[in-house]
């Protein structure tokens, strides 16, 4: 595309025509020899940009002039009245012609191919534009409309209240100007699923809010040529006071000194007060030490925690005792460490007692094999092995045999002793026992 030409060639004043009554198509109409070749598709009008800004620039860009362009003309308005002409524009090779209308102003010039540029928008210069455009032929008429876009004022988030009560309704207003489209965000987490947005989502609703639905919410608004995000708005959702409770000794000697605690779970933070056996100890915070502590401060200490906001109050009360006897409280452990203790014991001297039964069978059923297998082999042998004694064999135990029915030879006993060396005489001991041996 050519560039725009402005006050190129012979511009007519349209006003200095009117006073001296000539009309600008007399003249115009010696010009149409000037004309210029342009080959394309069907006529149209294209917005370059399409959403043109404000501050920015456009040009209503005409394409599509199959033949010889002789004039062209653009108006702003309804119709292609003389009170709604921006210019009249000839164009020729060597000394196009601009024709100022009544609309025409410094910021408007126009191309050789007889598109339309203006520069520096406001967004009065939107509206309804037509294009008359003559050629060998009958002029044909287009028209485009021209939106002017404003960039979106930055939104600003309101409520009634920074603070709404829990489980009650409570609705944010995302306000901005020039927005097409609204989104809204939580910051560190998603909008809460049960928030209900308007049909334009500039506000967002919560039938009955709760603590977790606090944090802080944004708004951002759009449109086709702008975006902007609103500052960051904090939602606090007042409760409680609840889960109150005093930590601190409830036994103390005296001379020593007493501190209580109060918590509780409460948003914003609660007032505190202390009472000794319901009477106010002028105490506002939520500890309370006594430093030397005496027998008139044993009682019953209470602690009345208020939420300004919530309008609520929670308390816990711990009676204190203030004396010299008392044993330090045993462990809620201790018991159980103990009884791990004892059964460990027992279960170690379990084992070992089974390892010693253990033992003590295998011993003597080793005892018992070797006896018995001694004694199988002399009764094949026809005669007795005399095992040897070992040093510390005390007890020597001797066989009885006894032939019957033998009364003319007498007979060898097989065995006559067991377990002793065949040089050893029988020992002269009680432990002894000694066999008989009977012929019959």
């Amino acid at each position: 595309m050519d560039p725009p030409i402005v006050g190129a060639g012979k511009v007519l004043d349209t006003m200095y025509l009117q006073t001296h009554h000539f009309s600008p198509w007399l003249l115009l109409s010696g010009l149409l020899v000037l004309t210029m070749d342009v080959t394309s598709g069907q006529i149209s009008i294209q917005l370059i940009p399409q959403y043109p800004a404000i501050n920015g620039s456009v040009t209503l860009s005409v394409t599509g002039i199959t033949e010889k362009l002789e004039l062209v003309s653009w108006y702003k308005g309804p119709g292609k009245s003389t009170q709604y002409q921006i210019l009249a524009y000839v164009p020729g090779n060597n000394l196009p012609t601009l024709v100022p209308g009544l609309l025409y102003n410094d910021r408007i010039s126009a191309f050789n191919n007889g598109s339309l540029h203006i520069k520096d928008l406001r967004v009065t210069d939107g509206g309804n534009y037509i294009v008359a455009v003559q050629t060998v032929t009958p002029a044909k008429d287009i028209s485009v409309t021209l939106t002017i876009y404003e960039p979106v004022v930055k939104p600003r988030i309101t409520a009634p209240t920074t603070q709404p009560k829990e489980n009650e309704s409570f609705t944010l207003t995302c306000n901005t100007v020039h927005a097409t489209t609204i989104r809204w965000t939580r910051i560190g987490a998603s909008v809460p699923s049960g928030a209900k947005l308007s049909g334009d989502n500039k506000t967002l609703t919560f039938s009955s809010v709760k603590r977790g639905d606090a944090g802080e919410y944004r708004c951002e608004a759009r449109n086709l040529v702008s975006a902007s995000t609103s500052d960051p708005y904090t939602v606090t959702v007042p409760y409680g006071p609840d889960k109150v409770q005093i930590e601190g000794a409830a036994f103390v000697r005296p001379g020593s000194s007493i501190t209580l605690t109060c918590s509780a779970d409460s948003v914003p933070p609660p007032e505190y007060q202390w009472k000794r056996n319901g009477t106010d100890i002028k105490e506002k915070t939520n500890k309370y030490t006594i430093s030397n502590a005496a027998p008139e401060d044993e009682g019953l200490y209470t602690c009345v925690v208020r939420n300004n906001v919530t309008l609520r109050t929670a308390t816990d009360s711990v009676y204190v005792n203030v004396t010299a006897e008392y044993t330090e409280p045993v462990s809620e452990d201790l018991p159980m460490i103990i009884g791990v203790v004892v059964a460990g014991v027992l279960l170690l001297i379990l084992i070992i007692a089974l390892i010693y039964l253990f033992m003590i069978h295998k011993r003597r059923k080793s005892s018992s094999d070797t006896t018995n297998s001694m004694m199988k082999s002399s009764s094949r042998n026809g005669q007795a092995e005399i095992p040897t004694q070992s040093p510390e064999q005390h007890e020597l135990q001797y066989a009885a045999i006894e032939f019957k029915n033998q009364p003319k030879k007498e007979k060898t006993p097989e065995l006559i002793y067991e377990n002793r060396s065949p040089e050893a005489l029988p020992p002269s001991t009680d432990n002894v026992v000694y066999s008989e041996l009977k012929l019959r």
